[in-house]
């Protein structure tokens, strides 16, 4: 079972440490078939294999995998049991890009048109929200201006 460190409530005196230990002992005898056997178990449980999670959460298993003595890395162990990493990584690159704000070319000419013309082109460094999405979007953030309507005055820059 993973720890959910956002409940709380379930903690009452325990340790983080206490509640990992209950699964993986710190002395735990690892070997290759071991590893691959929790890996399976946990993506049938349908936890998040990412290695960023399998590394805060699953910190036994993570070191044991990813140790020049079994696979040298967290894909090598995830695909030795059968599990395409490229997936996973495709999931997690989903799950960050729904949490990010909506961003789409309409609306990222949007707030560039609604931006001070005067100040547009250095607009980027108070709105890293929108910096991100134009470059995302278009590419750069000279690219975004440009499709705006709005030209970076030629001169020095960065």
């Amino acid at each position: 079972m993973p720890f959910d460190y956002n409940n709380t409530s379930i903690l009452r005196g325990r340790d983080i440490f206490d509640i990992i230990k209950e699964e993986y002992p710190l002395k735990q005898k690892w070997s290759k078939h071991l590893i691959v056997q929790e890996i399976r178990k946990l993506n049938r449980t349908g936890v998040d294999i990412s290695a960023s999670n399998v590394s805060k959460n699953y910190i036994p298993l993570f070191t044991a995998a990813s140790s020049k003595r079994y696979f040298h890395s967290w894909r090598k162990a995830v695909q030795k049991a059968g599990i395409n990493y490229d997936k996973i990584l495709e999931r997690g690159r989903k799950r960050r890009r729904e949490k990010l704000t909506k961003w789409d070319k309409k609306r990222v000419l949007k707030e560039i048109k609604a931006l001070n013309p005067k100040s547009a082109t250095v607009a980027y460094r108070g709105k890293l929200a929108l910096y991100s999405a134009a470059r995302r979007e278009f590419g750069n953030w000279k690219k975004a201006l440009a499709a705006a309507g709005r030209k970076k005055p030629k001169g020095k820059s960065k």
